[in-house]
């Protein structure tokens, strides 16, 4: 984790580059048969390749030292006919054991040819940062790169190279390719088949464990066909755990007898084995390393059983123990640095947990979903299949879970008014009946529900936000003073603050951005209420599109049907992400689309009216936070931010878009693995981006993305190594910056409980748990929901919505730094495709990286679905995706705490001109 090891390797490529293979033993290296007799030369250039003579430092060093060429010398050494090759027939270099019960198969001669090339096979989005660092630490290498469906050169175009880069999925498609659908393997032509590589190394290897010992992957069964010199594996996780290794008893051992510490002790054992197992398995299919990887087939040596000779008598049956073996095979297999080494080189890390006080709507989203736990345990009498808890309804339980997550960042979207109403209206009737008898206790917690699913039902906030399936935001200062007709509500008359939400206020941007510094124009658009219906439209248009997500999904309803007291799960309605990869946009000229300057250059003031919009509040205390800190530090870092769910970081890019901060957003949903590997170069490289949004299922592959210097998790990671690799993309020793870690927490939510029981577990209870739901005291949290106290912030008639959300520290301005411009979904993106350069600024490291021939992907630069909901022109570009902000002005403008009045070029439209005449 950005200790160097691609450095190592690029390292031992150069320090080896000259020297060619030899023929392995027992074979002989020779020369293709010739026509007619060979020149001198060719002879003498044959010879020096036969005997595998290292010719190239002495002709560098001519061409250096003494200005001579040796062109001709040169070429005939390079020439096919004089290359040097080895004639093999079986297909392992073991001699197989005889058996007179079987004819002995004709294998036909192949002829693998002697190269100085490396073969290095990396996962999709990190094939990108191979090629940046080769171009940024070496020179004079001669590089291919193979990506999609790329074909494969010839064997004599092969030779040419150092270095063959392959991703993960074209390596494997060499396999699939031979698939044959109820029959033999096909016999393709490949022409890897035919090089002696001098090493072939594996990025992420480690993953080539994982399966049984009698599992070949695709990869693997290609790496066996390939005839390679030495195997390298390039990780930082040759296993989850090693233990075995020291000579201090085993943590098992010194577990206590009751029954949880037997349950522990049985875990750590298991995972021990599970972790030696991988090692193993590395060792035997894809290192080779003998004794592990005879086979019964072959004559020679005996079988080596890792499993005897490693583990213990605890972890195998047959084990004997042999820790002298186990140490002096790891040592002989793994190259790592020494802690004393590494800890000086990487940046110093400060982490905290950032407990936040939940606005009055955090505390109520997270309360409903107490309420329905508890409307269906005591209904159910927490018995049968329609209870939240039985073992059938397991998925359901862990939709509840993911979705009670989700609420700790914003939740208003779940459990419409009318889903409230029936399911407090089940448990009213449920009370007046008494066909069950439910204990006092049961029936105290049932009226507290109820008390408060009556609460629920009548705040006018929570109605809108789930009419919308929006998270509410407040302006301060609307245009006109009367931004009714543009709120969620259908309120703000007289100046008052409105709420809207980050669709609609795009909506404004963009409408007004034609007379931002025509205040004549402004002013009549206002007095003639042209403002007005312009916001009515928009709304209608939202609230259709709201109305129509959640009429496509139904499987609630049915499901809320099937469940004690009509209890929904829950549902947060969207578009889901298309897969794959979009067609190609048609690249425009970035320079000629923009006639909009930045507000560094331009000296127009804007008008007035607009000068003084600002946005104070917003319905999630983790929202106003985040917002508030990438504010402060984004001008001097940049910065990373991991959620776990969609619908969060399209709540984030919302508002980031209305700010006008430069952000890209790294999903695995909707982005094709050469975009995603964009995404990072960019983020790396062009400083212009700020943020980047990352999935956390993502963060656990050996991206470098040193540029950035601050981490924000939206919530608590239950896997510390989940966390550690995430904080790993920063925490690198290219690092400069000191890094900083926050992870956000909500006060009152399982989140707490995830931070306290993520102290408390032992290295056994974190391998067992996967998820909240495995760990007993979590589940217990879950199962024996309470309802939050809410506090003073709701009043009977709906409250005072401005008092239920969390306030900025510093309100942000909505109009200025180019608002409203109609963005190319690639402006600012680092593209190599035909040159094409997407700003000033990265035109000419675009046209160095060409050579590399890195392809433009046609996925835009985004998620495919943008943010949460798809109604507002502004959130949608012409192939139905969401664009983020991009090509917009560089940090240096970015409002600090007491941010001045932004400046806009003018920029206008006909009518606009036409009035201000």
């Amino acid at each position: 984790m950005g200790t160097g090891k691609t450095l190592i390797c690029l390292a031992l490529i150069l320090a080896t580059k000259q020297e060619p293979t030899n023929a392995p033993e027992p074979f002989m290296a020779e020369i293709p048969p010739r026509a007619k007799k060979a020149s001198l030369v060719d002879m003498a250039a044959a010879t020096a390749n036969k005997n595998s003579v290292a010719w190239k430092p002495y002709f560098e060093a001519c061409r250096a030292q003494l200005g001579l060429d040796y062109e001709n010398c040169i070429s005939a050494l390079e020439k096919t006919e004089n290359r040097a090759l080895y004639r093999i027939k079986s297909e392992t270099l073991i001699e197989p054991r005889r058996s007179g019960r079987t004819a002995a198969r004709s294998v036909p001669f192949k002829e693998v040819y002697l190269s100085s090339c490396n073969l290095i096979i990396a996962p999709n989005n990190l094939v990108t940062q191979w090629k940046n660092e080769i171009k940024k630490h070496t020179s004079g290498l001669k590089v291919l790169v193979i990506v999609d469906k790329t074909p494969i050169p010839q064997v004599t175009v092969l030779l040419t190279y150092d270095v063959i880069i392959f991703s993960h999925t074209r390596f494997e498609l060499i396999q699939r390719e031979r698939r044959n659908p109820g029959g033999p393997l096909l016999d393709i032509y490949c022409p890897l088949e035919y090089i002696q590589f001098k090493r072939c190394i594996i990025d992420e290897g480690h993953k080539l464990g994982s399966q049984g010992p009698g599992f070949r992957s695709d990869m693997m069964r290609v790496i066996d066909r390939l005839e390679i010199a030495a195997r390298w594996v390039v990780t930082g996780t040759p296993s989850r755990g090693l233990f075995g290794i020291s000579q201090e008893a085993p943590v098992a051992a010194n577990l206590d007898n009751d029954s949880s510490g037997k349950q522990s002790s049985d875990t750590a054992i298991q995972q021990e084995r599970e972790d030696l197992q991988r090692i193993g398995n590395l060792a035997a299919k894809y290192l080779k390393v003998r004794p592990w990887a005879n086979t019964k087939d072959e004559a020679g040596d005996t079988i080596a059983d890792w499993n005897i000779y490693v583990m213990n008598q605890k972890q195998h049956s047959k084990g004997q123990n042999r820790r002298d073996c186990l140490k002096n095979t790891l040592d002989s297999l793994i190259i790592r640095h020494r802690l004393a080494d590494v800890s000086q080189m990487l940046p110093p890390v400060n982490e905290k947990t950032v407990v936040l006080e939940g606005s009055f709507q955090d505390k109520l989203s997270l309360n409903l979903f107490s309420m329905m736990i508890i409307f269906n345990s005591v209904q159910s009498q927490r018995t049968d299949m329609d209870y939240f808890f039985h073992p059938r309804q397991r998925k359901s339980l862990v939709q509840l879970v993911n979705n009670l997550r989700q609420a700790s960042f914003f939740g208003g979207s779940f459990f419409s008014a009318q889903d409230i109403a029936k399911s407090v209206q089940t448990a009213e009737e449920f009370l007046e009946k008494k066909a069950i008898p439910i204990s006092p206790e049961d029936e105290k917690l049932l009226k507290q529900a109820i008390d408060f699913g009556k609460l629920a039902t009548s705040n006018r906030l929570k109605d809108v936000s789930s009419q919308f399936h929006s998270l509410p935001i407040y302006l301060e200062g609307f245009p006109g003073g009367n931004g009714k007709n543009w709120s969620l509500d259908d309120r703000g008359d007289d100046g008052e603050p409105i709420c809207t939400d980050a669709g609609l206020v795009l909506a404004l941007q963009k409408y007004l951005n034609p007379c931002i510094d025509a205040p004549t124009s402004l002013k009549l658009m206002i007095e003639t209420g042209r403002l007005d219906s312009q916001g009515k439209a928009e709304r209608t248009q939202a609230l259709t599109a709201a109305a129509d997500a959640t009429g496509r999904s139904t499987a609630h309803e049915s499901q809320a049907e099937t469940l004690a007291g009509h209890t929904p799960l829950g549902d947060d309605f969207h578009a889901k992400p298309k897969s794959g990869t979009l067609g190609n946009p048609t690249m425009l000229d970035i320079e000629d689309q923009n006639p909009v300057e930045s507000n560094t250059t331009s000296k127009i003031e804007i008008a007035e009216p607009l000068a003084k919009t600002r946005i104070i509040s917003t319905a999630s205390a983790k929202l106003s936070y985040l917002i508030d800190s990438i504010v402060k530090y984004q001008g001097e870092e940049q910065i990373i931010v991991f959620y776990d769910n969609n619908n969060i970081a399209y709540y984030l890019a919302g508002l980031l878009e209305i700010l006008q901060i430069e952000h890209l957003i790294y999903t695995r949903a909707g982005l094709s693995a050469e975009r995603r590997a964009q995404y990072i170069a960019t983020f790396t490289e062009n400083a212009k981006f700020r943020v980047l949004l990352m999935d956390i299922s993502q963060a656990a592959f050996g991206l470098d993305m040193r540029s950035a210097s601050r981490i924000y998790f939206l919530g608590p990671v239950l896997n510390p190594q989940v966390e550690a690799q995430a904080i790993g993309r920063a925490r690198r020793i290219s690092q400069q910056k000191p890094v900083t870690v926050e992870t956000l927490v909500l006060r009152g939510s399982i989140e707490e409980l995830i931070v306290d029981r993520r102290r408390r577990m032992t290295q056994a209870e974190h391998r067992r748990v996967s998820s909240v739901l495995d760990d007993r005291p979590m589940y217990e949290w879950i199962l024996d929901a309470r309802i939050l106290p809410m506090g003073d912030a709701d009043n009977g008639d709906g409250g005072d919505g401005l008092a239920q959300t969390a306030a900025l520290k510093t309100p942000q301005f909505v109009f200025g730094r180019g608002f409203g411009r109609q963005l190319h979904p690639d402006e600012g993106l680092l593209l190599a495709e035909n040159g094409a350069a997407t700003s000033p600024e990265t035109k000419q490291r675009d046209t160095e990286s060409a050579k590399f021939g890195v392809e433009a992907s046609g996925v835009p630069l985004m998620l495919t679905r943008g943010l949460k909901r798809p109604r507002s022109p502004a959130l949608r570009t012409d192939n139905g995706t969401t664009p983020t902000t991009e090509g917009q002005e560089d940090a240096d403008t970015t409002m600090t705490a007491v941010p001045k009045n932004p400046t806009k070029r003018r920029a206008r439209i006909a009518w606009a001109d036409e009035e201000d005449l």
